[in-house]
């Protein structure tokens, strides 16, 4: 299962930011400069530091991810795979789930297997399936 920083980091990379993007949009209190709050979210994503309320807040202004999908990643990774029924379904890719779908601005992404959304991974066509 990913982790609740894996699953971050995919979420941000999926939202075209750079590390370093992020860092210039947080505003953190006390207030910190880039390479701190850079090291600040690589901790974030590396399941270093510590995800409260405030900071989930935080990194939800700056990009989009589902608080359902991580708080359940985060009881997992607390209290073992049980503790969720179901566990949440995620694109091994980029992190979407049927709670925060990847949206190219014209429709939603779907599922093209057990853990990839079409986004990432096309479905195959059928004259392609036939073919083969």
């Amino acid at each position: 299962m990913m982790t609740p920083g894996t699953y971050l980091k995919k979420r941000r990379v999926a939202a075209g930011l750079t590390i370093i993007d992020l860092a210039a949009m947080v505003h953190t209190n006390p207030r910190w400069g880039g390479v701190d709050k850079v090291a600040w979210i690589d901790r974030i994503e590396r399941d270093i530091a510590a995800l409260s309320p405030d900071v989930i807040a935080t990194l939800a202004d700056a990009f989009r991810f589902s608080r359902t999908v991580l708080g359940q990643l985060i009881t997992i990774r607390s209290y073992g795979e049980d503790a969720i029924d179901p566990a949440p379904r995620l694109c091994m890719t980029c992190g979407c789930s049927e709670q925060d779908a990847c949206f190219d601005g014209h429709a939603t992404c779907s599922w093209s297997g057990p853990d990839s959304c079409t986004a990432c991974v096309p479905a195959p066509s059928r004259s392609f399936a036939k073919e083969n």
